[in-house]
């Protein structure tokens, strides 16, 4: 991104940027992340493509900021006085939350980008990352950890991530309380049910 968005924004940069990130996101509703071209973006937005390129390099970066917001807004969400597997089941819920919310953009990933797309990459990889830090903080500071924090903080971020896309792709139509037993059977070794 061509600004920094941790940074005190203008009224109008907060406006574009909104403007951008909504057309991006519905965009994504309508077709594949591969055939939308910054022209579709822009004509939804009603920005021209400099103001576009004044903000972003190309739709890629664009992407990575609607995951970041995405994300934000998610993992704020989570208690900071939690403890670490009800963190991790936490953590997992509002993923699988606002996929739900969200069904044309879950359409899209199923149906137009599938599990091996770039745009689910992008977004899982965003995910896994956002999720790493905070398993990262509970671990840290847990003094029973037997390995290494960033290694386990690793391990949970990825099945977060692994039970996600099981739950989407694999069970599209399965229950909340189901998705979490799978996760806290997995917590727990994948042998209690």
């Amino acid at each position: 991104m061509k600004i920094d968005v941790t940074q005190h924004l203008t009224l109008g940069a907060t406006r574009t940027l909104k403007a951008f990130r909504e057309a991006m996101f519905e965009t994504l509703g309508e077709k594949e992340f591969d055939k939308i071209t910054v022209n579709d973006i822009c004509k939804k937005s009603e920005y021209p493509r400099a103001t576009f390129y004044n903000y972003f390099d190309d739709k890629y970066d664009l992407l990575q900021y609607l995951w970041s917001y995405i994300g934000k807004d998610i993992l704020s969400k989570i208690p900071k006085n939690i403890t670490e597997e009800k963190g991790i089941i936490k953590i997992f819920n509002l993923l699988l939350d606002f996929f739900n919310d969200h069904q044309e953009l879950l359409t899209n990933v199923t149906k137009n980008n599938g599990v091996n797309s770039h745009l689910w990459h992008s977004m899982s990889g965003y995910l896994r990352h956002e999720a790493n830090i905070l398993v990262y903080e509970y671990s840290a500071e847990n003094d029973q950890v037997k390995v290494p924090v960033k290694l386990l903080a690793r391990f949970y971020s990825d099945l977060i991530i692994a039970v996600l896309e099981w739950c989407l792709f694999e069970q599209p139509n399965i229950d909340k309380k189901t998705a979490d037993k799978y996760l806290t059977s997995l917590l727990n070794g994948g042998f209690t049910a």
